[in-house]
């Protein structure tokens, strides 16, 4: 299935396979032209999977329970020369990099606690050339596209809470 979306990306793919009521597998793609207006054309893929807990784990309590995760890959090309500096007049040769995140999370009825990991294999010296960050520090994590070796804590590990409802099911709150 191939759809498009202008606001973010030009062209996302994306597809799933439930093997069965625990567990499932699947995919996407995601292609822009200019990722984030920068002028660099910016590929994502991934692939996903999520395993579901029997709903016998928890007796009749309502609460259920999964694993998640996703391994994905993001190639990212060369910005346009406006965001060009004196080292890459012609802009900025974005760095590749994988992403990745694993997680547990729990449900009762619209209900849904998600705890979970993320982190990157992008280094804090190709992160601050690609954030921009403000607050990026020190000398030593030099590039080819971050000579001046600044570095940014905005790519690394994360740890993550989401408490989330599910609105449309309103009618399960009763």
């Amino acid at each position: 299935v191939l759809k498009k979306d202008v606001s973010f990306f030009e062209v996302y793919g994306k597809v799933n396979y439930t093997f069965n009521d625990n567990f499932s597998a699947g995919g996407n793609i995601y292609y822009t032209p200019s990722f984030l207006n920068s002028g660099a054309p910016g590929t994502y893929a991934s692939i996903v999977g999520k395993a579901i807990a029997p709903s016998t784990w928890f007796g009749t309590s309502g609460i259920g329970m999964y694993a998640s995760g996703e391994f994905g890959r993001q190639w990212l090309g060369t910005s346009d020369s406006f965001y060009g500096v004196p080292a890459f007049p012609n802009g900025i040769n974005y760095a590749d990099y994988n992403t990745w995140n694993i997680g547990i999370g729990f449900t009762y009825k619209v209900f849904t606690l998600d705890l979970r990991y993320s982190d990157t294999d992008l280094n804090k010296g190709d992160c601050n050339a690609f954030t921009s960050a403000f607050n990026a520090t020190g000398t030593t994590n030099v590039t080819p596209i971050n000579p001046s070796g600044a570095g940014s804590n905005w790519c690394g590990a994360a740890g993550i809470a989401k408490l989330s409802f599910d609105l449309t099911a309103m009618t399960n709150l009763k």
